[in-house]
């Protein structure tokens, strides 16, 4: 059985998922030890056409990603700082420039981290990189390539360094629901029950990958309303000067689009005036998810 999500991709084609988009974010991991060989021939068609199909940006940008292989002992090159072994395959790609392309750019990834995840394929996001180890991407002065994924088969034998690095970033933990989503104003936690039909999407936004696990996202819910105002929260000043908070804040709003789709919601994402105040320090508004005026009474 196939998972599509029917207009989630703005003017492009949806990505079909063979299983659950909720089973492929709780699979997905950062996998950080490869089997250094290049992707077979199916998985790279496969990604490749998923990558075709992508079209524009949140804002309209022109977006074009592409699976890239390279050669053996290409790790150094890559990246320089050793935390990632045998990445032979990349998936990369370039943006044209907006007030909001870096989100734009995480929203549009991730899509593709998750078809990787739904073929059998594990992945890492990398925001430190070398870009000239990538000639294929052919930046022009108004485009952006902020990041990349590595995907591939995992060693059958994780380094001790993979370990470590998991532990170091506490990877399989995720802030508690209270400290993440609120109910009207940032005074107020928002009860899971009080999100009605929305809780999976927001446990999926929980669930998603993030800079260094710094989990930059703040959601809050308008009351008795499907409407949900996405905020951005520096955590690491190294994060948010490469804007890597951004893209993790696209990752998050693919995760939340992706779960309310395929539980039955529909929406849009819009750049609004938000009234929520007081703001926490170090908190900016970004994005707001406008549900259907008719689901109200499913989210009282």
């Amino acid at each position: 059985m196939r998972f599509s999500s029917p207009g989630f991709i703005i003017h492009g084609m949806p990505i079909d998922y063979e299983h659950p988009v909720e089973d492929l974010v709780r699979k997905r991991y950062s996998c950080r030890t490869y089997a250094n060989e290049n992707l077979d021939s199916f998985f790279e068609r496969a990604l490749g056409k998923a990558a075709s199909n992508i079209g524009l940006g949140l804002l309209g940008e022109k977006a074009v990603f592409q699976v890239v292989n390279k050669p053996a002992a290409a790790d150094h090159r890559f990246a320089g700082y050793g935390l990632i072994k045998g990445a032979r395959s990349f998936i990369v790609g370039r943006l044209t420039k907006s007030e909001r392309s870096y989100e734009s750019y995480g929203y549009l990834l991730e899509q593709l981290v998750l078809k990787a995840t739904d073929l059998g394929l594990e992945t890492v996001w990398v925001g430190y990189f070398h870009p000239e180890f990538f000639e294929e991407v052919n930046l022009a002065e108004n485009e952006i390539f902020p990041a990349a994924v590595v995907v591939g088969r995992a060693a059958p034998r994780i380094r001790l360094k993979d370990h470590i690095v998991r532990a170091y970033v506490q990877a399989g933990q995720r802030q508690p629901w209270t400290q993440l989503f609120f109910d009207g104003d940032f005074r107020t936690a928002l009860a899971e029950s009080a999100a009605g039909s929305y809780a999976g999407p927001l446990n999926m936004v929980r669930l998603a990958p993030s800079s260094g696990n710094t989990q930059p996202w703040r959601v809050v819910k308008e009351k008795d309303k499907p409407v949900f105002h996405f905020f951005r929260k520096k955590v690491k000043k190294a994060y948010a000067l490469r804007r890597l908070h951004d893209v993790d804040i696209g990752i998050a709003m693919a995760h939340f689009e992706l779960g309310a789709r395929q539980s039955g919601q529909e929406g849009e994402w819009k750049v609004v005036r938000s009234e929520i105040t007081p703001l926490p320090p170090e908190v900016e508004y970004r994005w707001t998810w406008l549900g259907r005026p008719e689901d109200v009474r499913a989210h009282r």
